[in-house]
């Protein structure tokens, strides 16, 4: 009898599919358009969440959105020193995207500064990098002031829940309105640098 149930067990172990890392099927981001039309809350949000205020920073949904097939609405940092903030202001939009270890993906979004102010202001997307943080940052110099651009960049995905923030800064006392609009994550078949 102990024979029979080993021999049992054996051919359990032998049978037996392994299984494989599967990627999520979900959305890797989350409402990277802003059209829900809801702001991101500071705690707790269930897509964008926005942390990291320094100075008299804030934010707000701006309507309509990129001119770039955007829609209703778009992200927009407003950016002010405080009165104890050595003159820099910024906050950072957040969001954990539902990724797969090991692959890779590209990373789109469209931005617009509301005026070029001294190119002391700038956004950054940070995202994972194989085992480090990658970020694409473009300054604030861009002419003309109010236009729609794009930037992207590729990334390795380090696990299945990595963050992307897209951080939004100024400096040297500078004030401006920073848009977003457009985030998109997608899997790239090529090699992510």
């Amino acid at each position: 009898m102990r024979f029979a149930y080993i021999l049992s067990a054996i051919a359990a172990l032998t049978t037996a599919v392994p299984t494989t890392n599967t990627c999520p099927s979900t959305s890797i981001i989350q409402d990277g358009g802003f059209e829900s039309g809801v702001t991101p809350p500071t705690s707790g949000g269930t897509s964008w969440t926005v942390v990291n205020f320094i100075g008299a920073s804030t934010y707000t949904l701006e309507s309509p959105g990129s001119t770039n097939n955007g829609g209703n609405y778009a992200f927009t940092a407003i950016l002010y020193p405080g009165p104890y903030s050595s003159g820099l202001s910024g906050d950072t939009l957040t969001q954990t995207m539902h990724v797969c270890a090991g692959k890779n993906y590209s990373i789109t979004a469209d931005y617009r500064f509301s005026s070029t102010a001294s190119n002391n202001c700038a956004i950054s997307l940070q995202y994972p990098y194989k085992t480090t943080t990658g970020s694409v940052t473009t300054g604030s110099g861009l002419s003309p002031a109010g236009v729609w651009y794009t930037t992207g960049a590729t990334f390795q995905a380090v696990s299945s829940a990595d963050p992307l923030k897209i951080v939004f800064s100024c400096s040297g006392g500078a004030n401006d309105r920073i848009s977003v609009d457009n985030v998109k994550v997608t899997p790239f078949n090529g090699s992510a640098f």
